[in-house]
């Protein structure tokens, strides 16, 4: 794992990555603990401290990167749509009773993870 997780870290994964990828439900500890006296001695050792500790350190970088790419951002994005979708989202934006515009932010707002893993079948490692 340790390899693994240097070439995790060297890539410059993002906090959400790494999370999902040791603390999840399919994550790499979660096959160490099977009883809950097993989860207490991962959550007691010093490599799920260390985790816990990269997992933040990411966490913050992610936050920082963020912050800065608000700051070079202007709010204004055009994009081309094919009419039948302009149409279809303006008729949308009124049964709903909102502008087109904050119908399209609503939209935009959902994770693109989100969305994928809606759409993406899971298949099963077992």
């Amino acid at each position: 794992m340790s390899s693994f997780l240097s070439q995790m870290l060297q890539r410059g994964t993002d906090a959400t990555t790494f999370s999902s990828r040791f603390f999840g439900p399919k994550g790499e500890l979660s096959v160490l603990g099977e009883t809950r006296e097993d989860r207490e001695k991962i959550v007691d050792s010093d490599v799920y401290r260390w985790l816990t500790e990269r997992y933040e350190e990411l966490r913050l970088r992610d936050v920082s990167g963020f912050e800065q790419d608000i700051k070079s951002a202007s709010g204004r994005l055009t994009v081309a749509v094919p009419r039948s979708l302009h149409a279809a989202l303006k008729r949308e934006a009124a049964a709903e009773g909102v502008s087109l515009s904050e119908l399209i932010r609503l939209k935009l707002s959902v994770p693109y993870r989100q969305v994928a893993n809606l759409l993406v079948p899971r298949t099963s490692s077992s």
